[in-house]
Formats: structure tokens, C-alpha cells, sequence
């Protein structure tokens, strides 16, 4: 069999196998994070929040028509799916291209074994490694980016085989219009021009150390040429001059013939290049044209001009941050807590901003990792560090074999590593992990892989003489290398990274959106309330007469300008009384502690039932905290963000003429001094002109949240219609991860609520616990496992009722988590639901008194003059001794 034909079957499976896993466990809808948004885009050719990606959406927008689902999410799905794919595809072939470079054509089938062998090895390690099979199943710009990545290397590589050849450098200018096009998916990908610079440099000139450093330098002067030059300052000079903008392109596309004119091939490759990226990046030209049509869906940022494009590229609205200096920047409290851990901006650098935040992701995807939680390390049991000391070696054995490609490879692990993690200078915490920043890096590294497969062959060959015995040694050690790093890492990822079935974010936002009536105003907090809601209007058409308030966004006037004034799908525009001007000077503004605001209140805003009772209030007053409180020498300054004098504003334009929601996600903190007027109705929390709370417990609509618990629709309802769905909720097969558990826990909250409404009354305790019991089969503890102190809520509620079973089932687990708690963080005493509190009113409700009295003995010695502890302690004897009282 010849190596043409081998290469070809071995590609086929390398693609085939990916596509297929990928297939079996891409997310069936839309994902959580941005992916809602980047869908909602797609589907209606949308702008997404800045810098864009109009060339994602427009593909994006391609695969929507294309019927290979009947869920629009799930198609933009499949474009991250097959560009994944393809990339393991290149990755193989850019393998198999780098591992010929030392071993030249393959003279037997034993070496084509080997280089097709190992080249799957390392292609499938990178196919299975966890930060890029979890982007290659959901709608996001990663899987399609890296892609472009892929295609720059394999196109770098065939140069690298043709470059004497006349008319090679085609592939150079490939390189460049994908690099161009790529600024419409991710900036990582401009990172390949560097890259680039070095191929030509070791292949077109001769190596010293000057030479060297002189191409790196030029190589980096191309990169800046390209970002920020060309993507940030060339619309900066066409906003300032178009003019200057046509004649900039003018003499580009003068150098292009004066170079062929004069037969001067540097320039020409040069002002081509430049011409080709230009034209790549002129997919922005989208942005522009759809951030002027009226009522569109989604228009962050609205760039519609040149100059608010250029605003939209540089990615203003999340403000600045320092190139190099400080890493330690941020003024934000939470940021500013966590600074003291670290001695100086050098160790913040390793330990978090390199350690944490790169190493940490490396070693997840080849040495294993602990767990899908927040900042969890790596476990070494998972892959036994087999795929990192493979990639080790390989680096290793390429620099011995070929020691340019060795260099050009470690640059493209270092420029999409280390130095894109010191360039994005994040701040500790992080919202979410960021692994899925650095699979370019990734990409050299399951590389090496391969060729440490190649060289370890290679070192046992070189002891043999007998042919025969190769083949059976080769094909030895490749079956080894493919069972103990990609079918290994399949094994041990599938079970987490698998979505198949998992709808928890399609349901999460279409159960929000039907806890609203008809044209109801729904204000939410962040990106999982808010982009998932976005996707099911946009792509699906749920829901579209409700309007979202996102709080984030309702800081930045080009939000609050399209909320007041355009109508998406036909909504309702949001009521305010802010003109246009006054929503553009919309500013923060100084705010005393216990300033009062007033809202009116006429009779037709109370429910029929309250209309008849005399001397309602006409309005309602109410004391606004103020949002921002800053140290300025010994005076504190308090002010009120430009948001909450927003909320204030549509809520007195609205004249409680349409009905105001809170997402259950949005804190107290901003209900504008509200929170005594709403009442829970399904997962939102309804603005009513009445004190609800007066007498300590929150309000719900028992009817509507019944329904909503109890009605569960199989198929969803574009209108009003109330009824949760909570699809695959009580699948054990599903795996939820941190943020869809934590979002799960939601449900129970809701849960909960119904249930102790209910067990107020004696008389529906039965209804409380039917209520419980739902809840139990609906979010199963061992599919989904409940927070310790909902579980605690649920077992003293169980014991309200009188269900000792359930109650000593659920106690004991409440006990064991909260007494492991105790030993993690035994200073956690000032919080509701802190272990001490939990276990003394387990303890006490079990009767076991002697615990409880070893555990207020605890607390004496941490806080000895504290009377209520000793009246607890008195307390607790008098009922130990005292059989009438066990």
C-alpha cells in the first residue's frame, strides 16, 4: 500500500472518529455564557457584544439554513463541530508533514506506520484533550477559530516543503487573507503572522543569532502591523478621513505593481499580504451595515459609524487595563481582597496570573484533571502524566531532529500561551474558567505528542537490524501510545464533557420568560439570565413581547436609547421619561444614605380584589440605598449608579401600566429600594404598589407558581403560558457542572418557596410536602446534588411536617456535610446558613442534646462573652435533664 493512499485512510479516520464522538455529545441547544448570544447573532445576522465577529456570524447565519436539525442552536452547534473536526484533521496532516521533514518520504510500510500511527496519536490526544472537545460542541467563535489556526500551520507547512519551488509563496499570501478573515472570529489568530515571519526566516536566510533576533523583531513588528495597526487605526484614519483611508489603499495597491514591475519579491509578498488581510478583515463591513437597521434584535454597542466602530474594536465599553504594569490594577472590592494573598505584582504574575490561569490548564488537558468546579487542580491519576511527557519528549526530539521547526513550534506554544495569558492580565477572581483561551497553545503541544510517538520509535529502531521485528515493535508501541493517551483521554472525558441531552440552559431561559405576563419589562443581571433569554426571542420566537432590562448593560446610553426607543420582533418599547440627550449624559450621581423617591400609585394598579378597601395609597415612598459607596480621606461618598436611576425612571414612566419583573438572579441590592413590594411569581419576582413582606416572610403567587411547578409542557409555547420545563433534570447519564448546578439550585429555592407557603397553614401540609416531593423527583439528589443548607431547609421542613423518615434520611447527610465544612472553615459563624447554626438545629431536632452541648462549648471559647450562647447552653441542659422535654 503506498504512502498516498495510506495517509488518506489514516486522515479519514482521524476526521470520521472526531466527527462522530463530537456528534454524540455536542450540546443539543444553546450553551450557557456567550453562545446564546453568538446564535441569537447568527440567526438574525445580529451585532454581538465588542469586538464582534462578523465573519463567525455570518458562517453562523449559513449553517442556521442549513436542515440539519430542527433546533436552530444545534446548527450553529454543527458549524463548531465540523471546524473542530477539520482542525484535528489538519493537525494530523501538519504531524504528518513535520515528522517526513526529518524522515523524508517513507521508504516501507513500516515507516509510513509509523509517521500515519504517530500522527494519530498526537491529532486524536488533541481531539479528546478537555479545552478544545469542550469547544467543539457548543455555538462560540473557539472551535471555528482554532480552525483558522489549523489552516495557517498547514499551509505554513506546505510553504515550508515548496519553498523553492516557483510561485510557493501563494501559500503565504493564503496565510494572510486567513488571518484577515480570522479578525472576524477571534485576535488570537493573528498570532500566525508572527509565526509566519519565522518560517520565512529560516527557510529564505541563514541562521545566526543576530539574523535571528532580527527576525524575531520583524516578525513582531508584523504581528503589531497587523493588531492593533490594521484592526484598530486603519478605521481610526478612515473615521478621520475617508479620504486619506482610499489613499492609504491606493498606495498598497500601487506597491503591489510597482513591486511587480521591478520584479522585487519581497515587496510584492509584502503589500499583497497587507492587501489580502485588509480584505479579510473588511467582513467588519457587516457590522456596519446591520448596525444600522431599525429594531434589530441585538446591536451592542451600536456601531454604526466609523467612530463608534472604532470605540466597538477597542472594546471600550469594558474599559482599560495595563499592557505590563500593574498587574494588580483593579480598584473593584472583590479584586482588591484577594491582592493581599500576593507579596508584590511579580508574584500576583506567577503564582495566578501564569501558574493558575495557564500551567494549571495545560496540565488539566494531558496530566489530568481533579474535577468541573471552580478553580479545581489537577489530578495526576486521570492520564498518569503519560500525554505530557510524550509532548515533552516529542518537543525534545523535534529540536534534535530539526531544531527551526522545534523553534517555530515553541513560539506557537509560547505565543498562545504563556504570552497571550501575561497580555490578557486577568484579575483574580475570574467569572469562569478560561482554559478555552489557550488551545492554540494546545494545538503545538498534542503536535509533540505525536512526535514524541515517532521519536520513541525511532530511539527502539535504532537498536534493531530486523526489519520484521520493527513492524512488530512499531506497531506495538503505537497501539500502546493510542490506547494510553487518546483513547484514555475519551475515556476519562466523556462522561463530563458529554451534553447529549442536556437542555438546562435552553430551560433555565424559557422558564424565566414564561414567569412573565404579556409584554412584561423583565430586568435581569448578567450574561446566563440574559444571553440564553436573547437566543430563545431571536432564534426561536418565545417570547418576544417581553422586554429585557439587562443591569450591566442599562449603564451604557447606546442600551437605554434602543430600549426607549425601538421595538424588536414588534415589542413594546420600555416607558421612560429620560429624553434621547438626557439617556446620552446619563452618569452616576451623588446619592444620600436614606434619600426618599416617591412612585404614584393609581387605583386601577391594585388588583380588583384590594380596589373596594378604603384610603389605598396614591403613592408609594420609599427610601433608595445609594449604589456606590467610595473612601475619600475620612468622608464617605455615596452615589447611585446610572442603572438604578434608570430602573427608577421606567418605573414611573410605566404608571403600572405593564407589569415589572425581577429575575429570582438579580440581588436585593438592586431592587431600588423595592424589595418590600414584590411578590415571587414563577422565577421572577413581580413589582406590586403594596407592602407584601410586612410580616417577615416573602410573598408569592401560590397559583402561579403551582402551575409553573406542576404544569410541565413537553413542547414549548411561544406566548404567555405558565408551566416549567425541566428536561432531563432526573437523568443520571447527564453531567451538570458547576454553574448549571448552582443554576439548578434555583429550582429548588422555587421549590422551597411553594412548599413553606404551603406548610403555614396546617391545613395544606400536605400540599407542602407534595410540593417537596416533586421537587425530589424532578432535581434528584444523586443526579444533581443539593446544597448542603437547601438541604437543610428541606429537612427541618419535612420535620415540620411531620415526616421523621425523610427528616432523618436528609438530617444525617445535612450533618455529615455541614461537620466536613467545619473542618475546612471552623470561623464561619456570622452568615444565615453557617454549619454551626445548621448543626445545632439538626442536633436539637434530633434530640441529640449532648452533640449540641459539645458544640455551644465550641463556640463559648471562640466568643466567651457572647449571652445568647450561655443562654443556649442553660437551655440545652434544662432539656437533658428534664425527660418531659427530650
Amino acid at each position: 500500500m503506498d504512502f498516498k493512499l495510506t495517509n488518506r485512510i489514516f486522515a479519514a479516520f482521524v476526521f470520521l472518529f472526531a466527527t462522530i464522538i463530537y456528534v454524540m455529545t455536542v450540546q443539543p441547544t444553546f450553551s450557557f455564557w456567550d453562545c446564546g448570544e453568538f446564535i441569537a447573532c447568527a440567526f438574525t445576522l445580529s451585532v454581538p457584544h465588542p469586538p464582534g465577529a462578523p465573519f463567525f456570524t455570518l458562517m453562523g447565519k449559513i449553517f442556521t439554513m442549513f436542515p440539519t436539525a430542527s433546533d436552530i442552536g444545534l446548527r450553529v452547534n454543527y458549524l463548531s463541530v465540523i471546524s473542530s473536526s477539520l482542525c484535528v484533521l489538519l493537525l494530523y496532516l501538519i504531524s504528518v508533514k513535520v515528522i517526513k521533514s526529518w524522515k523524508g518520504n517513507p521508504k516501507s510500510f513500516t515507516e509510513t506506520l509509523i509517521i500515519c500511527g504517530a500522527s494519530t496519536v498526537g491529532a486524536l490526544s488533541y481531539a479528546f484533550s478537555d479545552s478544545f472537545w469542550f469547544n467543539a460542541l457548543e455555538g462560540e467563535v473557539y472551535g471555528m477559530g482554532t480552525l483558522l489556526i489549523g489552516i495557517c500551520m498547514y499551509l505554513l507547512m506546505i510553504w515550508w516543503e515548496k519553498s523553492d519551488e516557483p510561485g510557493s509563496d501563494k501559500y503565504l499570501l493564503l496565510v494572510a487573507y486567513v488571518v484577515g478573515l480570522s479578525i472576524g472570529i477571534h485576535l488570537l489568530v493573528a498570532q500566525c503572522i508572527f509565526l509566519a515571519g519565522l518560517f520565512f526566516y529560516f527557510k529564505r536566510y541563514e541562521y545566526t543569532p543576530k539574523t535571528l533576533l532580527i527576525a524575531i523583531a520583524l516578525s513582531s513588528i508584523a504581528f503589531f502591523l497587523v493588531y492593533p495597526g490594521i484592526v484598530k487605526k486603519f478605521p481610526l484614519i478612515m473615521s478621520g478621513s475617508v479620504a486619506l483611508g482610499v489613499v492609504l489603499i491606493g498606495l498598497i495597491v500601487f506597491g503591489i505593481y510597482y513591486a511587480r514591475q521591478k520584479m522585487n519579491p519581497i515587496l510584492s509578498l509584502l503589500t499583497l499580504s497587507l492587501f489580502l488581510i485588509i480584505l479579510g478583515y473588511s467582513t467588519y463591513i457587516s457590522i456596519l451595515q446591520r448596525a444600522n437597521v431599525t429594531n434589530l434584535p441585538l446591536n451592542e454597542n451600536s456601531p454604526s459609524n466609523l467612530e463608534s466602530l472604532i470605540s466597538y474594536l477597542n472594546r471600550e465599553q469594558y474599559g482599560q487595563q495595563p499592557l505590563v504594569m500593574p498587574r494588580r490594577y483593579s480598584q473593584e472590592p472583590q479584586h482588591q481582597g484577594i491582592y493581599s494573598k500576593y507579596s508584590s505584582d511579580m508574584e500576583f504574575l506567577w503564582k495566578y496570573q501564569i501558574n493558575h490561569m495557564f500551567n494549571r490548564y495545560w496540565f488539566w488537558n494531558y496530566i489530568g484533571r481533579a474535577g468541573y468546579d471552580q478553580n479545581d487542580g489537577v489530578d495526576f491519576k486521570k492520564f498518569f502524566a503519560i500525554p505530557f511527557l510524550l509532548g515533552m519528549f516529542g518537543l525534545f526530539y523535534l529540536f534534535k531532529k530539526d531544531w527551526r521547526l522545534g523553534f517555530i513550534f515553541l513560539m506557537m506554544f509560547l505565543m498562545m500561551g504563556i504570552v497571550t495569558a501575561l497580555y490578557q492580565n486577568q484579575q483574580e477572581p475570574q467569572p469562569r474558567e478560561r482554559d478555552y483561551f489557550y488551545v492554540g497553545a494546545f494545538m503545538a503541544f498534542s503536535l509533540w505528542i505525536g512526535i514524541g510517538v515517532a521519536g520513541l520509535i525511532d530511539l527502539i529502531s535504532e537498536k534493531m537490524n530486523n526489519k520484521k521485528s520493527l513492524m512488530l515493535v512499531s506497531s506495538i508501541v503505537l497501539l500502546l501510545s493510542f490506547a494510553a493517551v487518546p483513547v484514555n483521554m475519551l475515556r476519562v472525558n466523556y462522561d463530563k464533557l458529554n451534553r447529549h441531552g442536556n437542555y438546562l440552559p435552553f430551560d433555565y431561559a424559557y422558564n424565566l420568560l414564561q414567569s412573565v405576563e404579556k409584554d412584561g419589562i423583565l430586568i435581569t443581571n448578567g450574561d446566563n439570565d440574559t444571553f440564553p433569554i436573547w437566543c430563545l426571542q431571536a432564534a426561536y420566537g418565545v417570547r418576544t413581547d417581553v422586554r429585557v432590562i439587562n443591569l450591566s448593560l442599562a449603564q451604557t446610553d447606546w442600551y437605554n436609547l434602543q430600549l426607549k426607543n425601538e421595538r424588536p420582533y414588534g415589542a413594546l418599547t420600555v416607558p421612560m421619561n429620560f429624553t434621547n440627550d438626557q439617556l446620552k449624559r446619563l452618569q452616576p450621581v451623588q446619592w444620600d444614605e436614606k434619600k426618599a423617591v416617591s412612585f404614584d400609585v393609581p387605583l386601577t394598579a391594585y388588583p380588583d380584589s384590594m380596589r373596594s378597601r378604603p384610603n389605598l395609597p396614591t403613592k408609594i415612598t420609599v427610601n433608595v440605598p445609594p449604589s456606590i459607596r467610595q473612601q475619600s480621606g475620612t468622608q464617605v461618598i455615596t452615589a447611585l449608579k446610572a442603572n438604578d436611576l434608570l430602573l427608577i425612571d421606567i418605573v414611573k414612566a410605566n404608571k403600572w401600566e405593564r407589569p415589572i419583573y425581577f429575575s429570582v438572579t438579580v440581588s436585593e441590592d438592586n431592587y431600588i429600594g423595592l424589595g418590600s413590594y414584590l411578590v415571587m411569581e414563577g422565577m421572577a419576582q413581580r413589582l406590586v404598589p403594596y407592602k407584601t413582606n410586612e410580616s417577615g416572610t416573602e410573598a408569592i403567587n401560590t397559583d402561579i407558581m403551582r402551575k409553573s411547578l406542576f404544569d410541565n409542557p413537553v413542547e414549548p409555547s411561544k406566548t404567555p403560558k405558565y408551566g416549567f420545563r425541566f428536561t432531563g433534570l432526573n437523568d443520571k447519564n447527564i453531567f451538570y457542572n458547576e454553574d448549571q448546578t448552582r443554576m439548578s439550585q434555583t429550582y429548588r429555592t422555587v421549590f422551597l418557596r411553594l412548599a413553606f407557603d404551603y406548610a403555614n397553614d396546617s391545613a395544606k401540609y400536605k400540599q407542602a410536602e407534595e410540593v417537596l416531593n416533586k421537587m425530589e423527583t424532578t432535581i434528584p439528589r444523586n443526579v444533581i446534588k443539593m446544597d448542603y443548607r437547601i438541604e437543610y431547609d428541606v429537612a427541618m421542613l419535612y420535620n415540620k411536617l411531620g415526616n421523621k423518615q425523610k427528616f432523618d434520611e436528609l438530617s444525617e447527610d445535612v450533618i455529615n456535610r455541614a461537620e466536613s465544612e467545619l473542618k475546612t472553615n471552623n470561623e464561619n459563624v456570622q452568615s444565615y446558613y453557617n454549619p454551626y447554626r445548621i448543626l445545632l438545629d439538626l442536633y436539637e431536632a434530633r434530640k441529640e442534646y449532648q452533640k449540641s452541648l459539645d458544640l455551644l462549648n465550641t463556640l463559648l471559647t471562640m466568643s466567651p462573652n457572647d449571652p445568647s450562647i450561655k443562654q443556649k447552653i442553660e437551655s440545652i441542659k434544662l432539656k437533658m435533664s428534664n425527660p418531659s422535654l427530650k
